[in-house]
């Protein structure tokens, strides 16, 4: 595809997005010209603040959530080894983790290269996205406080 096709196919799958996120009244913003949604939800315990990014480049829509804490440098190896505990865990998605500044990140990719992502695809991505980091989100603060060791925190998500 052109460039120009590339970046119409974009834009029209990112007003199918914001229609999916209109028909379940989901409170979002968005920069048309970016191809960017921030958005939010609140899960059992901690808030999730995600940006939802249609990529005309790579041809894929991309959701980030930063975790709303970061790690101190004594805990930082162990969340290294609980990062890769988890990701070896999921099926779709990962946490990304820059263990030199302590940043934790959940994100979630998609194609749309040659095809239409439904309804579907996008509240899966949405949903399912939600439901992972509200699952390991305060799990991951816990053993980053030292309120939980790595072995806990191992034991608890095998459970």
């Amino acid at each position: 595809m052109s460039e120009e096709m590339n970046l119409a196919h974009a834009k029209k799958t990112f007003a199918k997005l914001c229609s999916v996120l209109d028909d379940r009244n989901w409170n979002y913003e968005k920069d048309e010209e970016a191809l960017r949604i921030d958005c939010g939800a609140q899960g059992d315990d901690l808030p999730m603040d995600i940006v939802i990014k249609v990529d005309p480049g790579r041809m894929v829509i991309a959701l980030l959530s930063k975790m709303p804490f970061k790690i101190q440098e004594s805990a930082r190896l162990d969340l290294a080894i609980a990062v890769s505990a988890v990701n070896y865990l999921l099926v779709d998605g990962s946490f990304d983790y820059d263990i030199t500044n302590g940043s934790l990140f959940f994100r979630m990719t998609n194609s749309f290269l040659e095809s239409e992502m439904g309804e579907d695809m996008f509240s899966y991505l949405l949903l399912s996205s939600c439901f992972i980091i509200d699952e390991y989100n305060d799990k991951f603060l816990m053993l980053a406080k030292g309120m939980m060791s790595v072995e806990q925190f191992i034991s608890a998500i095998n459970e």
